[in-house]
């Protein structure tokens, strides 16, 4: 429990200087995250960090590559779907609004900001993509540290261009694009926009 939490304070210090620098580097909008978003937020990660814990119940642990990469794609699927049904599906757009809360701006804490029940669909899936790649919950336990990472970046208010890259790898554009409730939904995946071309969801 002592390295837990550890983890999730030294996580949440590095997000904190790295991305507030960042943000106020090269803004993409001329706003900043308040320090109450930024307290909510880390709690939020701290709960949705807890349940991934209980849910999957292990530590990192060395797997086959290949392993890692298949429990990876299968799960990318499986949240691309859950999280088009969280739009879709009146029942759990309840708790994933919270995530669209358009009362403070877009900015590298909103990754934390998602409800509980978000979290456990979300460490739900990476273990049934870890379990049906061969990799287990070890493979499972890393994913969702690496995307954890990830999507600090990809809500963050920086001005990275639009480019040929956003039709590979999920980018702030390309999830920025995902937050404009102006428009029609799109931009579902969480790193393969295959996902969304495939399935008629892409948008720039």
């Amino acid at each position: 429990m002592a390295t837990f939490g550890l983890a999730w304070i030294l996580f949440v210090a590095w997000s904190y200087a790295t991305f507030t620098a960042v943000e106020r580097a090269v803004p993409r909008a001329p706003h900043r995250v308040s320090l109450r978003r930024i307290a909510i937020a880390a709690v939020l990660l701290a709960v949705e960090a807890a349940l991934a814990r209980a849910i999957i119940w292990t530590s990192p642990s060395p797997e086959p590559v290949l392993r890692i990469v298949a429990g990876w794609l299968i799960t990318e699927v499986l949240l691309y779907w859950s999280h088009r049904a969280m739009h879709a599906v009146p029942w759990l757009w309840r708790f994933h609004r919270l995530h669209h809360d358009e009362r403070e701006p877009l900015a590298w804490a909103t990754a934390w900001y998602s409800h509980p029940v978000d979290a456990a669909l979300f460490a739900a899936c990476a273990l049934a993509g870890g379990v049906l790649g061969g990799g287990g919950a070890p493979a499972a336990a890393w994913f969702i540290v690496g995307r954890r990472v990830w999507t600090v970046l990809l809500h963050a208010n920086i001005a990275w261009p639009a480019s040929a890259l956003d039709r590979v790898i999920a980018t702030p554009p390309f999830h920025h694009r995902h937050h404009r409730e102006n428009l029609s939904p799109a931009n579902y995946a969480s790193t393969l926009p295959i996902l969304d071309r495939v399935f008629g969801t892409f948008a720039r």
